[in-house]
């Protein structure tokens, strides 16, 4: 798999929504148009049932108001978890189980992540709906996230001891990952290493987890488990870089953010870093931004032009470009754990979640 082409699956497979506010995308479209509609509409809507009804057990903790936090998105870590567990072939009713109670841990741990993310970026909305920490206080934001923890661990105890030593791993990762953004903030001298080890914490750890949790439910062997999760690994890098990418692109309508986001709030990714190198005046001009006391728009605005200007969203494709023949060629190396239709499930998604088409 050396040819990176947007897959003929995704011209045909129609891209309806599996359940009532999930985001059609690109990857389910690969996922239904390879493994059945069918299929992967049941397997997934048991999943987020599953994550619904925990979000509404305990009303005290999480307030049937705010249930609505939780609802929509892509679901790409659900899917990927779906997607490892169908890799070497049509699984038996019993790994399809332990596959939905795997990409139920996976993305409850991700909802978590992101409800102690608001907490510390001091986030009012997420995708244009009111965050808990903003609607309830810190605290009651910090209970919730915690309880989401503990029933990610509780989902993936059905895997086993590994997936549940998995998902621990993760969580580690993703607080390293969190920490070192935050020790970076309006850092103009930040370097990519402390990019790449931010992100690939952040998302690459969990969408690592993603893949290895599939190839876990479905008995695949330590090598081809490993492998999958390497694929993961330069998948949510990859996914990581085209949403920041994103940021400085796409509109305030498809993102529920303003562009230059990342630059108001001192997260200087790639894009912006790359152009640091290149813009003596970039650096001028995110000093006196890291020094403003009022609003950022307009420094952040302004310095989101000079980063386009330079050449660097150029430099970001050609980096997700990168991270997609990653992809691709690891999967050559496990084509003898999970076949050919396996490899070219998985490589569909890579190109898929790797292009602009859900931007």
């Amino acid at each position: 798999m050396t040819q990176a082409t947007l897959p003929a699956v995704l011209v045909d497979a129609p891209l309806r929504p599996p359940v009532e506010g999930m985001r059609p995308t690109a990857a389910y479209g690969v996922l239904a148009g390879r493994l059945g509609a069918a299929t992967v509409h049941a397997d997934l809507r048991a999943c987020l049932e599953g994550i619904d009804n925990v979000v509404r057990a305990a009303p005290l903790v999480i307030p049937p108001a705010m249930a609505d936090v939780f609802s929509g998105g892509k679901r790409l870590r659900p899917l990927l978890v779906l997607a490892g567990a169908h890799a070497a072939g049509p699984p038996s009713a019993s790994t399809r189980g332990r596959a939905v109670s795997g990409a139920r841990a996976v993305e409850l741990l991700h909802l978590a992540s992101l409800v102690h993310d608001d907490i510390m970026d001091e986030a009012v909305t997420r995708h244009g709906v009111a965050t808990i920490s903003a609607r309830a206080g810190n605290s009651r934001a910090l209970l919730a996230g915690d309880y989401l923890i503990g029933h990610a661990h509780t989902a993936a105890s059905a895997l086993g001891a590994e997936a549940g030593a998995l998902l621990g791993h993760t969580l580690v990762r993703l607080c390293e990952g969190q920490a070192e953004e935050a020790s970076t903030l309006f850092d103009a001298d930040r370097g990519e290493q402390s990019y790449f080890r931010a992100i690939g914490g952040k998302t690459g750890a969990l969408i690592d987890a993603a893949c290895r949790t599939g190839a876990l439910a479905a008995g695949l062997d330590a090598t081809t488990t490993r492998a999958l999760g390497r694929f993961g690994h330069h998948l949510g890098v990859g996914f990581q870089l085209l949403d920041d990418l994103l940021d400085l692109t796409a509109s305030h309508a498809s993102t529920g953010k303003p562009v230059g986001h990342d630059i108001a709030n001192g997260v200087y990714t790639y894009p912006t870093l790359w152009a640091l190198r290149r813009d003596p005046g970039l650096r001028r001009l995110l000093e006196e931004l890291a020094r403003c006391e009022g609003p950022r728009t307009g420094p952040a605005g302004e310095a989101a032009h000079r980063v386009r200007a330079s050449g660097a969203l150029t430099a970001t494709r050609l980096a997700i470009a990168r991270r997609r023949e990653r992809c691709l060629g690891i999967l050559d190396e496990a084509v003898d754990g999970i076949g050919p239709d396996g490899v070219g499930l998985l490589a569909d998604l890579a190109i898929a979640v790797l292009s602009h088409r859900d931007g």
